[in-house]
């Protein structure tokens, strides 16, 4: 099957780009839910994970075309949007420079045959949003947003069709392998950043939407007064080869930005992991509903699904206005039918 690529510049307006910036101070907890679920949470799935250490998963950026998007300052040319085809699905990407005010030099993502290079050289970077030490997030999208900046969705695959309910997504691993790079600022992560809806037509963002991250490296701490720590959960995961039990601790964001802002459910690693790294995706989301629950009872995974799924790096800028960092993503892989995990 040949292989094509399509690169759409997207014409975006800055009122787009302001109606989506999310703020880490910013944020309005409702006190008159806080009761727990009514419903014990218990553990479950212990299934055989072997398959994610070998070749028998899905190679989502099977793709044989080579090509470089460019991100700059500008209204439009900080959100140029690219897909890129594979045999089994497609991908989006963009170099999401979503908190940048104005900014010398470039972000490059070049992609050559199933590898994706990011490299940020920016300077005298500025912050449409001063009080989040986020710049931006380029990276990948697999599944259906009808929301900035991607308004649109990709082919999936038939083991994984995108949008799905969440209580009927299979179980599964997701396997990045990924190298850092850092010159000047700062990698606020390098994760997965997934969406949830009532309503996969959904063109803007708010609650009850839920934006799961799931932080794989990270520098960035959580300190906000805003994010209620709730728990923890410990997964089988294979890194580097190695299978290890890989815990997270578990922030609830009741409303980002606004009192009507979406739910954000942060899993933060306690070790710092990099290169190439396995983990239950399914097992993740799934659990998120029970977490945000925790926040808002009435809150339920039916009610959900599952719209998409991105991997990326977060970045910051130095004092001094300059970011030199990136990554090499040299694949991203599904494998089905696999989870394992324990949660506190």
């Amino acid at each position: 099957m040949d292989k094509r690529v399509t690169v759409i510049i997207a014409l975006l307006l800055v009122v787009s780009a302001l109606a989506f910036i999310y703020s880490k101070q910013g944020v309005f907890h409702n006190s008159d839910q806080t009761a727990p679920p009514t419903a014990p949470f218990t553990t479950s799935t212990a299934l055989n994970s072997p398959a994610v250490r070998d070749n028998t998963g899905v190679d989502l950026m099977g793709f044989n075309t080579s090509f470089s998007l460019i991100g700059e300052r500008g209204p439009t040319l900080s959100y140029p949007i690219a897909e890129v085809y594979g045999p089994e699905n497609s991908l989006l990407t963009s170099t999401f420079l979503w908190n940048m005010k104005s900014s010398n030099g470039v972000v490059n993502m070049t992609f050559y045959r199933g590898l994706l290079n990011v490299s940020v050289n920016l300077s005298s970077f500025e912050k449409i949003q001063t009080g989040i030490p986020v710049d931006g997030y380029p990276g990948l999208m697999y599944g259906k947003e009808c929301w900035f900046p991607f308004y649109g969705s990709t082919l999936t695959l038939p083991q994984l069709p995108l949008p799905q309910k969440i209580t009927s997504l299979p179980d599964f691993y997701s396997r990045v392998d990924f190298r850092l790079y850092q010159l000047n600022g700062s990698i606020d992560d390098f994760s997965y950043d997934i969406w949830l809806s009532q309503d996969p037509n959904v063109t803007v963002l708010h609650y009850p939407c839920i934006e799961v991250m799931v932080w794989m490296y990270h520098e960035e701490d959580i300190t906000s007064q805003y994010f209620l720590k709730e728990g923890s959960v410990t997964v089988t995961a294979v890194i580097n080869g190695s299978v290890e039990n890989e815990s997270f601790t578990v922030y609830v964001l009741p409303h980002t930005g606004s009192a009507g802002g979406w739910v954000g459910v942060y899993y933060v690693s306690q070790n710092e992991l990099e290169g190439n790294v396995s983990l239950p995706l399914s097992y993740f989301i799934k659990q998120s509903v029970y977490f945000a629950g925790k926040v808002f009872p009435t809150l339920s995974p039916a009610q959900y699904y599952l719209d998409a799924i991105q991997v990326g790096m977060e970045f910051n800028n130095t004092p001094q206005g300059i970011a030199k960092l990136g990554y090499t993503l040299y694949g991203w892989w599904l494998y089905f039918n696999s989870t394992t995990a324990t949660s506190s």
